[in-house]
């Protein structure tokens, strides 16, 4: 991280590249930086060496108070985040760095799983003794469990939720 300051005292951070000010830095983002390389005809090797340091920040990937827990779905291309006060869920699509949605649920998750390949279908576990199936349209459906829950895990060849819960039963 650079740190420069303009000609009116301003401290200017850089995440990534130099300064503000030191004209050494180029007004193209890496994006475009890259598909230039590849036109030029320079070799994979050369520009993922150029570009392998680079960092990648995603656009509002914080919570106003906490987050409990954060998966990836199995394609790769989403994170999906549940956190506290409000609670809520937050999608964001990685490809695009970006905040995708966020849904408020009405208790804070235990634990989640995501059904599908990407973020279409996944089940939460929630503090009130209550799961939640989400679809992308929205919650699909509510129960109530005898106990508390701790954790889900899921059976595909049999596409079976198992909750364990607290108490001696």
């Amino acid at each position: 991280m650079n740190i420069g300051t303009t000609n009116v005292g301003v401290k200017v951070y850089t995440v990534n590249g130099a300064a503000a000010g030191t004209g050494s830095a180029s007004s193209l983002p890496d994006w475009l930086k890259r598909k230039k390389a590849v036109k030029s005809g320079r070799s994979k090797g050369a520009i993922r060496e150029e570009f392998e340091g680079a960092v990648n920040l995603i656009q509002d990937f914080e919570f106003p108070e906490a987050s409990n827990k954060i998966k990836v779905t199995r394609d790769g291309h989403h994170a999906i985040a549940t956190g506290v006060y409000k609670p809520r869920i937050r999608v964001w699509d990685l490809d695009q760095l970006t905040l995708k949605f966020e849904r408020h649920t009405d208790t804070e998750n235990v634990d989640f799983l995501i059904l599908s390949d990407d973020w279409t279908k996944t089940v939460h576990l929630q503090s009130d003794r209550s799961v939640e199936l989400h679809a992308q349209g929205g919650m699909h459906y509510r129960t109530r469990i005898p106990r508390f829950g701790r954790t889900l895990a899921y059976h595909y060849p049999s596409c079976d939720t198992l909750i364990a819960g607290a108490g001696n039963e």
